[in-house]
């Protein structure tokens, strides 16, 4: 599934990360190093499936366990409107 950032949305890479700021509520979320790679992933246009790869390869982590965390973290992203689901 690919999602659409909100143009509410503005992130900045941080050493372990990256913080992504939610414009309309002023409100910041901290991702961490996965979480940062989710986001980048969702942000050039790739999907939760591309994501879950990603992750696999880049770190020591298996699909079920990938996959459970693509899809926390992007139901926590669009549940505070920072993603939405692309058509």
């Amino acid at each position: 599934m690919r999602y659409t950032i909100s143009p509410d949305a503005a992130c900045a890479a941080v050493h372990d990360g990256t913080v992504v700021l939610n414009m309309r509520t002023k409100r910041y979320y901290s991702l961490n190093e996965t979480g940062a790679v989710v986001w980048r992933i969702l942000e050039n246009d790739g999907s939760t499936e591309d994501a879950v790869a990603d992750l696999v390869a880049s770190f020591d982590v298996d699909g079920a366990t990938a996959t459970e965390t693509v899809e926390q973290l992007v139901a926590e992203l669009a549940a505070e409107s920072l993603i939405t689901p692309a058509p």
